[in-house]
């Protein structure tokens, strides 16, 4: 079998530019060749990987630490290696998992608003921060950092770093940052409070908030997928769609 051949359309299945043709001949080629089809599930191996690490809060460490045991867990239950597996293992996937991993501390540094000068004795993510809950209408679910866990929040509770705000549909929110400020968080929204170089943000992964804030305020920060802006002015609505 022209196994060099089939080696070229794995590493276009690595790089994302593989055809759907080509995915089409590679999965009946694995139906006969057990190194091929090794390569295929490590491939699938490291897109799950990717998924679940961009998918949970994790840290940075933690996130590349996760896909690279995976690729070693792997790797080391391989037991009859083809010729070509040598290079194209350990050099084309060790220099994607690098890029792999690279990608995810980028991404989780990006969504945590860690910039390059954030320190090391930077406040860990479960204080506590000056923020109210009130205003509640319906139902306003929290879950906490490390944790899959939903719970209903209730008014007046204690707010943490790293807290996810959910809105069900047909409820809303304020959190009010101090006397004059506010944070309105309206239906179908999911909210992540952050820290950014020691200051509070917010990352708006979906739905639509609305500030409204005490003139002059210091620094308020509220990212998106998109990009990460400071707030100018007094109010403004921040919105996030699904396209």
């Amino acid at each position: 079998m022209n196994c060099e051949k089939y080696k070229n359309i794995i590493e276009q299945l690595i790089d994302g530019t593989i055809s759907d043709r080509q995915l089409a001949e590679l999965k009946t080629h694995i139906t006969e060749c057990e190194s091929c089809r090794d390569q295929f599930d490590s491939c699938l191996m490291l897109q799950k990987s990717i998924k679940q690490a961009f998918s949970t809060p994790m840290a940075t460490k933690q996130a590349g630490a996760s896909v690279a045991a995976k690729l070693a867990a792997q790797s080391n239950h391989r037991l009859r290696p083809a010729p070509f597996i040598t290079t194209f293992s350990i050099g084309r996937q060790a220099a994607v998992a690098a890029g792999i991993v690279l990608a995810v501390g980028l991404f989780l540094g990006f969504v945590l608003g860690r910039a390059g000068t954030a320190k090391s004795s930077a406040p860990p993510l479960t204080a506590k921060v000056p923020i109210l809950v009130s205003n509640l209408k319906g139902t306003l679910l929290v879950r906490h950092q490390d944790s899959n866990i939903w719970q209903t929040l209730q008014a007046d509770s204690n707010v943490y770093l790293g807290d996810t705000f959910h809105s069900a549909a047909g409820s809303a929110c304020v959190l009010k940052l101090d006397n004059k400020s506010k944070l309105e968080l309206n239906q179908n929204s999911m909210l992540v409070l952050n820290s950014y170089n020691g200051q509070t943000q917010f990352f708006l992964e979906h739905g639509e908030c609305t500030a409204s804030l005490e003139s002059p305020h210091g620094p308020f920060f509220i990212s998106t997928p998109n990009g990460r802006m400071e707030a100018v002015g007094t109010e403004f609505t921040v919105t996030v769609t699904d396209e």
